[in-house]
């Protein structure tokens, strides 16, 4: 029971979906994913696994011009509005909704499926790397002598990632491989056929506890209260949504980690907080991984550019 209520408190990431049928579909589906299409029918009951930021945790740092990447917005009416991108240089194509991709080839729904979500995976990075440059370079400066927008911008990181030591922040500020992203999402939206995800843009199923905020409501209930998730503008604003979750809380040996090695199979070992799988969910993503050459996305970025 402790280690349940561990689990449901932590800041944690889980999949969209939403009990054991659905994470038997999932898994059978990335299993034989290389021999058959997977099709996806959310259950009546659906409601994310594990809760996980809390109503007075969420906020949102603010990203002035100089700190953000210059992104075209696109809208997908079908299939081949999604851009292959045939160099490792891309462009920031901040995509404003998602469509089904169940209909298509396996192979090509793979492909659809990761060129879909990686601009925005980049564009997150881009954006967390020149804020994690800026801190690094107001760490010298004592806090009395700092311009006041150089203090605000600081502050406003403190009261995001919940903490006020600037060497803590810029760990808190650093990213991970694509792959492991990438796999996750594929993992977590049920190659985005999960309803948070085509409705909302929630590619981890994150849950919503402002009513003022968009927010979709679940099928199903928890303990016989209403389960709300966010519902996002963009994929953008979910992948940024999801690097302040682990930016904080659960995953301290993550981000530890992270300092240590880019190796994206040893560092999915420490992510075990992320779904209350644990050991049998990082083990899935290592093999989700390797089987679909995901570490090759891990040397894609955005093109230099594109910065404003």
């Amino acid at each position: 029971m402790i280690k349940h209520l561990t689990i449901l408190t932590a800041l944690t990431l889980t999949v969209s979906a939403l009990d054991n049928a659905y994470l038997e579909t999932v898994s059978e589906g990335i299993k034989n994913y290389h021999a058959e299409v997977i099709t996806y029918n959310a259950p009546e009951h659906e409601i994310p696994m594990v809760e996980k930021t809390k109503k007075s945790q969420i906020s949102t740092p603010t990203i002035t011009k100089e700190e953000r990447v210059s992104v075209v917005n696109k809208e997908i009416n079908n299939y081949n509005d999604i851009k292959i991108f045939k160099t490792k240089e891309i462009e920031p194509i901040n995509y404003t909704n998602t469509i089904s991709l169940n209909k298509l080839q396996v192979s090509e729904k793979k492909q659809k499926f990761f060129h879909m979500i990686l601009p925005a995976i980049l564009i997150s990075k881009a954006n967390l790397k020149l804020k994690r440059e800026r801190v690094l370079s107001l760490m010298s400066t004592p806090k009395e002598e700092l311009l006041k927008e150089d203090r605000e911008f600081l502050e406003n990181l403190y009261k995001t990632y919940k903490t006020e030591d600037n060497k803590k922040l810029v760990n808190r500020l650093k990213t991970h491989p694509v792959s492991i992203i990438l796999a996750q999402a594929a993992i977590e939206s049920a190659w985005g056929e999960s309803r948070f995800f085509k409705k909302g843009n929630n590619i981890f199923g994150m849950w919503s506890y402002n009513k003022n905020e968009p927010r979709i409501k679940a099928l199903g209930t928890r303990n016989g209260k209403a389960i709300y998730v966010k519902k996002y503008a963009t994929l953008s604003d979910a992948i940024d949504d999801y690097f302040v979750v682990i930016g904080r809380g659960a995953y301290k040996s993550f981000r530890k980690q992270r300092d240590i090695t880019d190796d994206p199979l040893k560092l999915v070992e420490y992510l075990v907080n992320y779904c209350e799988l644990r050991e049998k969910y990082t083990n899935k993503l290592k093999k989700f991984i390797v089987n679909n050459k995901l570490r090759e996305f891990d040397d894609f970025k955005i093109a230099s550019q594109s910065h404003i």
